[in-house]
């Protein structure tokens, strides 16, 4: 499916959707060619994959987590919070069950969940979160300009609603899609929140046998 559809979020039930300015990646000699496989992913398809540039985030896992580290792996990353009430936790059991289907390739799939709410969010409240889903699962954290960086990238947008008297009684709405970053370490496919987790286990077979 050769699409690039980002005005699909608009379909997305209770987030916001917004396509935010990237950074410009450092520049490449020569882009490599979009694999064979891309025309029978699933979700929307970046073609051809969008270039990131690279971050270092501190994580879960104790040690900066740092995107350019993992080329040859698949990502697939997540921007959420710890009291998200619906989204977050259903997108996460949805993860763990594909992790699961894969058999658990902690050598060549990495889950990430990067919080959209620092204040509220510390790793040590993050570690917890995320390894109740799975013990593989890294959490991701970090402020101000870092995270807006990285968001816009992904054309993630978040938003507090106020839900009480208290600064910190609030939920965020927010881009509820999982991203997958091939091993090149580029983004080439948004899964929106709904999509059924089999198309993304499927997508991750094809890709990892692809790359095999």
């Amino acid at each position: 499916m050769r699409v690039y559809r980002m005005l699909v979020l608009a379909l997305m039930a209770l987030a916001a959707t917004g396509c935010g300015g990237a950074p410009a990646p450092e520049a490449a000699s020569e882009a490599p060619a979009p694999p064979a496989y891309l025309d029978d992913l699933n979700g929307a398809v970046f073609d051809p994959p969008r270039a990131l540039a690279d971050f270092a985030f501190d994580s879960t896992t104790g040690e900066p987590f740092r995107l350019a580290e993992h080329r040859g792996e698949v990502v697939l990353i997540y921007f959420g919070y710890r009291t998200c009430p619906d989204f977050c936790p259903t997108t996460f059991t949805e993860l763990r069950q594909i992790y699961h289907e894969l058999e658990e390739p902690a050598d060549r799939v990495k889950v990430l969940f990067v919080t959209i709410d620092p204040e509220r969010d510390t790793l040590d409240q993050m570690a917890p979160y995320v390894q109740g889903f799975h013990k593989d699962f890294i959490g991701l954290r970090a402020e101000g300009d870092a995270l807006r960086a990285v968001m816009d990238q992904f054309g993630v947008v978040a938003e507090k609603r106020q839900m009480g008297d208290s600064a910190l009684s609030y939920l965020i709405d927010h881009t509820a899609s999982i991203f997958l970053i091939n091993p090149e370490g580029q983004l080439m496919v948004q899964y929106l929140y709904g999509t059924d987790y089999r198309l993304i286990r499927d997508d991750l077979r094809t890709i990892l046998q692809a790359e095999t």
